[in-house]
Order: C-alpha cells, then structure tokens, then sequence
C-alpha cells in the first residue's frame, strides 16, 4: 500500500537497499569451479549478449523516463487552466476541499518529475571496452586478461548492472505511480468544483 500511495518515498527506500548491496557486491569473487576451462569461451559470449541485452534495458527504462517527463509537461499545462479557472468560482467548502485535492495532485505531480529526473541521472554502467592506456606522448593497448579472468570481470560488470537497472525501474515505476496519483487528484479536483 505504501508503494501507491508514497511512491517516490518507497522508491528512495528500495533503492538504498539496492545501493547498499551493489556496493558489497563490488568487492565480490567469483567462483568458476562449476565450469570447465574448455566452456569458459561459451560463457564470455553469453554474458556479454546478457550485458548488450542490459544496456538495451537500461535505454527502454531511460526512454520510459522521458515520455513520463513528456506527460507531467501536459498535466501542467493542465494544472495551469485549472489556475485560471479559480477565478469564476465562488468559495465555499466545496471549493476548498478542491484546492486541497489540487494541492496534493501539485505534490504528486512535482515528485513524478523529480523520480523521473533521477531516472535520467547519470550512473556508472559497466559495458566492455578495449583496455587503452594514455602514456605522454601515445596510446597503448593493453593485453587481454586470460578467459578466466575476463569471464570473472565480466560477471560482476552483469551483476551489477542488474541492481543498477533495478533502480532505474524503481524510479521510472514511482515517477508513473505519482503521476496517476496526481491524475486522479485532479480529476477530484474538478469533481468537487462542479
């Protein structure tokens, strides 16, 4: 319940959770003796299509973020009709009991934008590269680690990836959730006042 009614609270919660762990996990080996050195070359592909497939994810979650950007833009607009719309009423409790229904979908509105934008906030993401070190005067390339090694980088690159994608959903779904809970404030808003 708390989820629906405070998203952005529930969110900012979960998140520290997921934050928490994802520091812990930095630190993390990994433990390959369940394959063998011969299956090390099929598992570097798999995860790598499994980190390509989490940046595809992390861009859909981003995209959802900005079309909810796009929504709280037009419920503003709306917002600001309502404003000018104040004017023709008379104040009684009726009125007043509207302005507080208004009031709320303001606040749910303004949070919607500011989970959205965390949404949007730059965060690490691992993704592969071409070691490449800068000396004085060029560029070096670096060897490649041995399949073990990489396979071992490459995993805690995926796994934390996951708990970063987890929190960009987090925020996309509180931002959604505020948004619809500012909607139907509103909507009560002009109930009220009819």
């Amino acid at each position: 319940i708390l989820q629906h009614i405070f998203p952005g609270f529930y969110a900012a919660y979960a998140n520290g959770i997921v934050s928490k762990n994802q520091k812990n996990q930095q630190e993390f080996d990994v433990d390959l003796t369940a394959i063998s050195s011969a299956q090390e070359k099929e598992y570097i592909e798999q995860v790598k299509a499994d980190l390509k497939e989490q940046h595809e994810r992390k861009k859909i979650i981003e995209d959802k973020a900005k079309s909810l950007l796009f929504i709280i833009a037009v419920s503003i607009t709306a917002i600001t009709f309502s404003l000018t719309y104040l004017y023709s009423l008379h104040f009684n409790i009726f009125q007043v009991i509207a302005l507080v229904f208004l009031g709320i979908s303001i606040l749910y509105f303004v949070s919607g934008v500011i989970r959205a934008l965390q949404t949007l906030k730059i965060r690490p993401f691992n993704v592969i590269q071409t070691d490449v070190k800068i000396t004085d005067s060029n560029y070096k390339l670096i060897a490649k680690k041995n399949d073990n090694e990489y396979l071992k980088e490459l995993i805690i690159k995926k796994q934390l990836n996951d708990l970063t994608n987890v929190c960009l959903a987090n925020y996309t779904y509180a931002s959604f959730s505020l948004i619809r809970n500012g909607i139907i404030f509103f909507v009560l808003f002009f109930a009220t006042t009819i």
